[in-house]
């Protein structure tokens, strides 16, 4: 006869994480203590690996028999997950496509601070309003004074600094001045999507015409290439797409080569397009990539113009997907992983399914 041994131990869940190694394949980890994301696929987490510490992102789920040799993930870095839907999807396809560690790619496809395990940076802007005793003491103001004048625009409501700028000089000592005695205070204020007020650019010719009404018609994912000579007008065909993506309440990514992103480039398209144009490029420093990426994650950033290493930026709201001078060869990914961002722009208007 068989004998009772004990109770029988159920299994233990394990997190399969994706680290930055170039090692084909997951770890498990035993999850970090404190309250766990709703949905864990997608999030990073904090690990140690050897004697060091990694920012990885959490694959999948397992079991294990007994937790014995397995080591205890640090700490969530996210609330919610930070790759998601289709660019979640897409990594997954640039990793098996390149044979290159799903981990390593993962890692290219985040901005510095985030790779790091930096939270989402803010997006919003920053208004200011006055306190509870700013209300009670506005009136014993001196009059005429600026910190007055700044208590006066704040009367009926909070302000946007970009408004204050426009309202009244140097207004920021005045602020301060408000702030020290506790009777005015900075706050976040929430970004709601710009809408786009374009100006009337050139009559097209037909060539352009023909070119701008089949991009606008298509329904669905739809490659198209725009073959003319320099100056034959191709950046207008883009600029009318734009407009009429931005009239549909969409996102638009342009992809540029290295060398044709200048200030004028971008110039132009915010003159032309009305709206703001965010860069994507090697001379911003990390935190203002961070800030583009997190920006156009949440559907705030409605343009996004950058170099190669922009076509990992989320789209939660695609509309367009412009590869200019795809031939070019600053497109190829040559160190690290080596992708063509082209290529992989496909790929993504095809999974979003984009022109």
């Amino acid at each position: 006869m068989g004998r009772y041994t004990g109770p029988m131990l159920s299994p233990i869940p394990t997190l399969q994480v994706a680290l930055p190694v170039p090692l084909p394949r997951l770890f498990d980890y035993l999850s970090p203590e404190g309250e766990a994301p709703t949905a864990a696929v997608g999030c990073r987490v904090k690990v140690p690996f050897g004697n060091r510490e990694l920012v990885g992102v959490v694959v999948g789920h397992g079991q294990a028999d007994d937790g014995q040799g397995l080591r205890q993930a640090l700490a969530w870095c996210d609330p919610q997950p930070l790759l998601q839907g289709e660019l979640w999807q897409s990594l997954q396809w640039l990793a098996r496509y390149t044979h290159a560690p799903l981990g390593e790619v993962l890692s290219t496809a985040l901005p510095g601070p985030l790779r790091h395990g930096e939270t989402l940076p803010d997006t919003h802007h920053w208004g200011w309003q006055l306190t509870a005793e700013g209300r009670l003491q506005r009136g014993k103001l001196r009059a005429g004074s600026r910190p007055r004048q700044l208590a006066e625009l704040l009367a009926e409501a909070v302000v946007d600094e970009d408004v204050l700028g426009e309202r009244m000089q140097d207004w920021r000592t005045a602020a301060r001045s408000l702030a020290k005695r506790d009777l005015a205070e900075r706050v976040a204020l929430t970004v709601a999507p710009q809408h786009a007020q374009p100006l009337s650019g050139p009559t097209l010719n037909p060539d352009q015409a023909e070119a701008v009404a089949a991009i606008n018609a298509a329904e669905g994912f739809q490659p198209f290439l725009l073959d003319g000579v320099t100056g034959s007008g191709k950046t207008e065909v883009y600029l009318q797409a734009i407009i009429h993506c931005l009239a549909q309440g969409k996102q638009a990514l342009v992809l540029v080569p290295e060398i044709g992103l200048t200030p004028q480039t971008l110039a132009r398209f915010r003159g032309r397009l009305g709206i703001a144009v965010h860069a994507l490029h090697s001379g911003l420093n990390d935190n203002e990539r961070a800030r583009v990426w997190a920006a156009a994650s949440r559907g705030e950033a409605r343009v996004i113009v950058g170099t190669r290493s922009a076509v990992f930026t989320p789209l939660p709201q695609a509309g367009l997907l412009i590869v200019d001078e795809e031939h070019d060869g600053s497109y190829k990914q040559q160190d690290g992983i080596r992708y063509h961002a082209r290529d992989f722009a496909l790929v993504r208007a095809k999974a979003l399914g984009i022109p």
